[in-house]
């Protein structure tokens, strides 16, 4: 029997967007209001306010008064060009939750304690959407990989430059057998049963020395189970790197949601060899969704 995404457990009831005054975090609030309308999830508009002025290298050494004053007028215009942007922001997602008649609430961080902040929201969230690259909402010094293993909340990257309407009609899951990678196949399970395909994508499972049952058929049939409708694909890499054939073929297949556990092998590992994960973090050019 296929599950709904009415069932409780399964869909996220709390989503935290991450807001800014571009086109593109326009954009991301849009499709996080979806999301929200499509589970009656509460959504959480997340503001951080500019942390602080930043003169140019002109002006960090003005001598006398005139000088001193033009620095003022600077500092004045950018601190109000920064309070009118915050005021446009939270205008367009309270209209975007009247629209969609979705329940939301905005949450202002400010410049003390930003990170601090930002975490203890994504920590007490459901999912996490933020775009990439900047402008992607956060506060300058948290950065989306940060933020995810911070916090251990779900998150779904939103690139900036992505045009798609919608998130999760074909998804596409990069399984390599991990705690990590099933973490986030349960997460994402709220897309995966609503999708209309679903790809489970094995890439060198030879060289890992796989069993038939390790290969993806077993996570197949457990998402099968749930009412997904899953194919599987296996792949060998041929030399190139597992970011760059998960990300081919997901643009290849048109893909419009990719599924990964974040950091699959040790994070220190990762760091030293430039892993999965954060070139995934860098390069992705379609809605990924992480968890770990």
């Amino acid at each position: 029997m296929k599950r709904t995404i009415s069932e409780p457990g399964l869909a996220p009831k709390t989503i935290a967007v991450f807001l800014d005054a571009s086109s593109s975090g326009k954009k991301r609030a849009t499709h996080a209001g979806s999301l929200a309308q499509r589970w009656g999830a509460h959504l959480v508009g997340v503001n951080v306010v500019v942390a602080e002025v930043v003169l140019p290298a002109s002006m960090c050494n003005a001598r006398g008064d005139q000088a001193l004053r033009q620095v003022i007028a600077y500092k004045r215009q950018l601190a109000s060009d920064a309070a009118a942007a915050t005021t446009r922001v939270n205008e367009h997602f309270r209209a975007l939750c009247a629209e969609l008649r979705v329940s939301g609430e905005l949450r202002l961080i400010g410049r003390a304690n930003s990170v601090k902040e930002a975490v203890r929201l994504a920590f007490h969230s459901d999912l996490v959407v933020v775009g990439h690259p900047e402008p992607n909402g956060l506060p300058g010094d948290l950065s989306v990989e940060k933020l995810l293993l911070a916090s251990g909340t779900p998150t779904l990257i939103v690139p900036n430059d992505w045009e798609g309407e919608s998130i999760g009609t074909k998804v596409l899951i990069g399984w390599n057998a991990t705690r990590e990678a099933r973490r986030a196949v349960i997460d994402a399970m709220a897309f995966l049963v609503a999708a209309k395909s679903v790809t489970v994508l094995v890439i060198d499972a030879d060289e890992r020395h796989q069993t038939d049952k390790d290969r993806g058929s077993e996570i197949a049939l457990c998402l099968d189970r749930h009412g997904a409708h899953v194919d599987l694909e296996q792949m060998v890499s041929r030399g190139f790197s597992i970011p760059a054939v998960l990300l081919g073929y997901a643009e290849q297949s048109a893909s419009d949601l990719l599924v990964v556990g974040a950091y699959s092998h040790a994070r220190f590992k990762e760091v030293l060899l430039g892993g999965t994960t954060r070139t995934l973090l860098m390069h992705t050019s379609m809605p990924t969704f992480m968890s770990r």
